[in-house]
């Protein structure tokens, strides 16, 4: 029988994504030192901040809505509620509500869907709060909680990060590139302003150094990541594996033999 093996896209030996919270005016220079490296990330948003408002000090720290679209014109926008509450203690009503109108303006902003999030305050491993914005449209979603692993979530609506932008990158990047898991990830998240705040710009900008530019490495946003590893699940194999169906909209690469394979969206390999 054949056996396939799952690959990153074009075979890439592991893949990196990122994600960063609330939106401060700091995510410009953030988005600079990606750009420059090759680097993507995921912002997540609470559209509250971005509305014209009697409170000076949130219009002068947060970005403005204006700028949003072309500021992450290569990344890629999330949800992060409306107002920012915490969602476990709130009433189903609010959490669906604080979610569909954070969707609803910022994909007035990005024009495409906004089906990603991270969780404000953190947020828990809440079956019912995971109903509700599944409900809301949500496809996964980010805890702050991180584990210093390089595993693909069993869950993507509770999604671990591998590591806050405080951690020390060099062993651990190092642990990463020796790993020789096919279905590596490496997950770093955090806010912008934390930069700022600790007087350490130059720790992005030696993440970047290390780990940006590499051909092996494949670079996306958390839901390019997404996108990729569901296609991949849901792949549809005939019973002695011989054929093999993608019914996703999303390229999947697959190892057989040893040789680099690939299913385009809607069709159907001999194996």
């Amino acid at each position: 029988m054949n056996r396939i093996v799952f690959c990153w896209p074009k075979g890439k030996k592991g893949a990196l994504t990122t994600s960063w919270d609330d939106g401060t005016i700091h995510d410009r220079r953030l988005v600079a030192i990606f750009n420059k490296y090759g680097i993507k990330g995921t912002f997540n948003i609470s559209s509250g901040v971005l509305s014209p408002g009697s409170n000076k000090i949130i219009k002068e720290n947060y970005i403005t809505a204006k700028e949003l679209p072309r500021l992450f014109k290569k990344h890629e926008v999330a949800v992060h509620t409306a107002t920012h509450p915490f969602l476990w203690r709130s009433p189903d009503s609010m959490i669906f509500s604080e979610v569909v109108e954070d969707r609803r303006k910022l994909e007035n902003l990005v024009c495409y869907p906004v089906r990603g999030m991270a969780l404000p305050y953190g947020g828990a491993n809440d079956e019912h709060v995971k109903k509700v914005l599944k409900d809301a449209g949500i496809l996964y979603c980010r805890p702050v909680f991180h584990d210093a692993n390089f595993e693909l979530p069993s869950d993507f609506m509770y999604w671990h990060s591998t590591c806050h932008q405080s951690t020390d990158f060099v062993p651990l990047w190092e642990k990463f590139l020796k790993n020789d898991n096919q279905e590596k990830l490496f997950y770093l998240w955090g806010h912008s302003y934390e930069f700022p705040r600790d007087n350490n710009w130059e720790h992005i900008e030696e993440f970047g150094k290390l780990v940006g530019k590499r051909p092996d490495i494949w670079y996306a946003t958390n839901m390019e990541i997404y996108n990729y590893v569901t296609a991949w699940r849901n792949l549809s194999c005939s019973v002695k594996m011989t054929s093999v169906e993608n019914r996703s909209g999303t390229e999947v690469w697959f190892k057989l033999d040893g040789k680099l394979r690939k299913i385009p969206p809607g069709e159907i390999a001999s194996l």
